[in-house]
């Protein structure tokens, strides 16, 4: 893959794989519970099937150092004010108050997407990286795979998803050191004693998280095989 017109494909990647049935409840689901970045998560999977390796756990947190400023300053506090409206204050919700919302999430999608062009970029300097120019090449993940090329699809595609499955491990690994248990009880605060009752039940299944992050895998596989 071309790596200037991958950095023009990667935000619609990303849309096509949220818009995919499901996919959306369960980013936000890593969203809640982990105050996992989805633009990471989907950065990354995107740069795995480039680079036909999963990402680093050193380089999904420079990548989330990268945006952490801008995810926290700008992107979170448009959510936080979209989601406030739907219920208040005054005069929300009514028709007028309506519009700005939907306003707002306009202007939250382009600080998304400006997010990505920032995790593009990272993506391209890796590529330059000493560390990584042996393995990255113009062909992306089928020519790193070379010695496989004549192996059946089947086999290909597991090689790949073995990448993938990997990357959203070292993603949610991440965010669950970094953030997991903090967003843990704040949601749980949120949702008063009902949440605390989801909260443990969800506690039990530590697999949960990543349960969530493999149905994003299998959407980023289907986008994959569709171009």
């Amino acid at each position: 893959m071309d790596q200037d017109k991958g950095a023009a494909d990667h935000w619609q990647f990303s849309l096509a794989v949220y818009t995919r049935d499901g996919v959306a409840e369960h980013c936000l689901a890593l969203q809640r519970r982990l105050g996992l970045d989805v633009n990471v998560l989907l950065l990354m999977l995107w740069a795995a099937r480039q680079w036909g390796d999963a990402p680093t756990a050193e380089q999904i947190a420079d990548a989330d150092g990268r945006i952490s400023a801008w995810r926290h300053e700008i992107v979170i506090p448009l959510r936080q004010l979209r989601g406030r409206l739907k219920s208040g204050p005054a005069p929300a919700p009514d028709v007028m108050t309506n519009m700005l919302r939907e306003d707002i999430k306009r202007l939250e999608l382009d600080a998304e997407r400006m997010e990505q062009e920032m995790l593009a970029q990272w993506v391209k300097e890796q590529a330059r990286d000493d560390v990584w120019r042996d393995s990255v090449t113009q062909e992306g993940f089928a020519a790193t795979r070379r010695p496989q090329a004549a192996l059946a699809d089947t086999a290909e595609n597991a090689g790949q998803l073995a990448v993938l499955e990997q990357t959203a491990v070292r993603v949610v690994a991440h965010y669950e050191a970094q953030y997991g248990a903090a967003y843990g009880q704040s949601a749980a605060v949120e949702k008063g004693v009902a949440g605390l009752v989801a909260d443990e039940q969800a506690a039990a299944d530590p697999w949960l998280a990543l349960q969530h992050a493999h149905q994003v895998v299998q959407a980023a596989m289907a986008v994959f095989a569709s171009t």
